[in-house]
């Protein structure tokens, strides 16, 4: 029997633990963790996909380094890990289309096509519970739940925890992905009052062009630089 975890502050403490074993047991945890979701009657079709068997790939479909298929103008598909003192989160365009933030408290997020994964995503050829990306103190890792059809970075299967390097290009199901990491920061100088009032003039918004050329010579585009 399946044991159920309803409260989302006893699933954390077990997730807590789990993702310090091995990929095989915390695959298994998550065959434990029973998660029951309300029907969706307004979107029957994702709960569809969700719930159906997970279509296997031939070998010779596996992963290349190509971009997804798609229109030229196309968006590239990605999941950037952003790090700000000690606390991380994902930013990616793989959900709706358009980019949006996710915080997660144990700074862990899970990859499938179940509704409860922190990306869901509609791929039939995605396990339920397939991957997780985490970050610890040197980075953020990949690790591959024993998915049926595997995780593929730069085009090398995934066999144990992986950390997760700028630029990875990653392969889950027939989703393909590319990974950055923003760990560092970096403050530019302010403007000069005079020319930060210019741009936000409204008169000048609406120009076609703003003609820095009339502020005088003396006046530096830098506080820090000018006289």
């Amino acid at each position: 029997m399946k044991q159920e975890f309803h409260s989302p502050d006893e699933r954390a403490s077990i997730l807590s633990v789990a993702i310090n074993q091995s990929p095989d047991a915390l695959a298994g945890f998550w065959e434990e963790l029973e998660v029951e979701l309300e029907l969706d009657e307004e979107n029957p079709e994702e709960q569809q996909i969700a719930k159906s068997s997970t279509l296997t790939i031939e070998r010779d479909e596996q992963v290349t380094l190509e971009p997804p298929p798609g229109l030229p103008d196309a968006k590239p598909r990605y999941v950037q890990g952003v790090v700000i003192g000690k606390q991380a989160c994902l930013v990616t365009n793989l959900l709706k289309q358009e980019s949006m933030t996710l915080r997660q408290p144990q700074m862990v997020w899970t990859i499938g096509r179940n509704r409860s994964a922190a990306l869901p995503l509609q791929d039939r050829k995605l396990s339920r519970r397939h991957a997780v990306i985490l970050y610890r103190q040197d980075g953020f890792h990949f690790i591959d739940l024993n998915s049926m059809n595997g995780s593929y970075i730069n085009g090398t299967r995934v066999q144990q925890r992986q950390r997760l390097q700028d630029g990875d290009c990653i392969c889950v199901g027939s989703t393909r992905f590319f990974f950055f990491v923003s760990g560092q920061e970096r403050v530019t100088e302010a403007l000069h009052p005079e020319v930060l009032a210019r741009l936000n003039n409204e008169e000048t918004r609406n120009g076609e062009f703003i003609n820095f050329s009339e502020l005088n010579e003396e006046i530096s585009f830098n506080l820090n630089k000018a006289d």
